[in-house]
């Protein structure tokens, strides 16, 4: 804080060229070459634009690595944009690439509400479990998009897009992604209440809890001076246990009585 931009580029461009040289020594030693050709760069800072400098690995002719503005990391794109939007629109192609080759699926000829269904569920609902831990971080518009996106492929999948996700909860039973991400949550705290990860977080909770304190002035540290520039730090726990207390404890597939069924079977059109 306090330095100005191009000194923070000198500075990074200094770090990141001894951190080539490592990395090239060490691939030496470990006897595992580089692959240059598929080596990239991310730059992510607060001042907009890309940086000014060029890296380059010096053992192999000076060929400059290109700076990129996302990447792939175990299943989740990497950027310098905030929010989670590149993430939900790379679920939802996937997702629709997937409908389209269950849509077309056909055995002996012919298809069923049952197999694809499977299909739904052993080929889509995989993708969608990519959401389940970072959906709490998601904006309640963005959950409730990508929760409507998960009905609609499942109707769509069965033929059903006359019915409305209420009824066709009922009919097929079937839980929303939210329950489904709740669930997911309920069991890993369950799993990190054992674990050294867990106290870890457990830890880092705590500490944002005296953070919290210190910048509220409830008690001061010796030689140590809070700057306008600290921004609120809420930890992961915090979050999951708020989002967690806000899902209703019901499930949300909904309970009509057989009368109201038969009546709908009976008077249709007064329901529309």
């Amino acid at each position: 804080m306090g330095v100005r931009f191009t000194d923070q580029c000198l500075d990074l461009e200094k770090r990141v060229k001894s951190f080539l040289d490592r990395l090239e020594f060490n691939s030496c030693l470990s006897d595992q070459p580089l692959n240059r050709s598929k080596t990239d760069a991310l730059f992510s800072a607060r001042a907009i634009g890309l940086p000014k400098f060029t890296i380059s690995f010096d053992s192999d002719g000076g060929d400059e690595i290109k700076w990129k503005k996302e990447y792939k990391y175990l299943g989740y794109i990497i950027s310098s944009k905030l929010g989670w939007g590149n993430l939900i629109k790379d679920v939802e192609c996937k997702v629709r690439k997937r409908l389209s080759l269950i849509r077309s699926f056909k055995l002996f000829g012919c298809s069923s509400p049952s197999v694809r269904k499977v299909l739904f569920y052993s080929h889509v609902l995989p993708i969608f479990t990519w959401i389940y831990p970072v959906y709490l971080l998601l904006t309640r518009k963005q959950q409730e998009s990508i929760c409507k996106f998960y009905h609609t492929s499942l109707r769509r999948v069965l033929y059903c897009l006359e019915w409305n996700d209420i009824f066709f909860s009922y009919v097929l039973d079937e839980l929303s992604l939210e329950d489904r991400c709740s669930a997911y949550w309920n069991r890993y705290l369950i799993a990190l209440s054992a674990s050294t990860d867990g106290n870890l977080l457990f830890e880092k909770a705590n500490l944002c809890e005296f953070r919290k304190s210190w910048l509220d002035k409830e008690f001061s540290i010796r030689c140590l001076r809070k700057s306008k520039r600290f921004v609120p730090n809420h930890s992961i726990l915090e979050k999951v246990v708020t989002w967690l207390s806000s899902i209703p404890m019901n499930s949300s597939v909904p309970h009509f009585e057989m009368q109201d069924i038969e009546l709908l079977e009976n008077f249709p059109d007064s329901f529309c």
